[in-house]
């Protein structure tokens, strides 16, 4: 599953990679993730979760 405004690189890196995981996630819509890109303001930091089959997760990546 894919949930939130993922980055197209991230999804492509668990295609490529294929962990043994059920998907990525970014937590609420922060400025400067797809989708949230805004002329003149400056991008929010903000993670990329991969989670597991045994519910834990992991960051992924973070950006910026």
């Amino acid at each position: 599953m894919i949930e939130g405004h993922v980055p197209v690189s991230e999804i492509n890196r668990l295609l490529s990679e294929k962990p043994n995981a059920i998907g990525l996630a970014v937590a609420g819509m922060p400025i400067g993730s797809p989708g949230m890109e805004t002329a003149g303001v400056a991008p929010e930091p903000y993670n990329v979760i991969l989670f597991f089959p045994d519910g834990s997760q992991q960051v992924y990546a973070s950006y910026p």
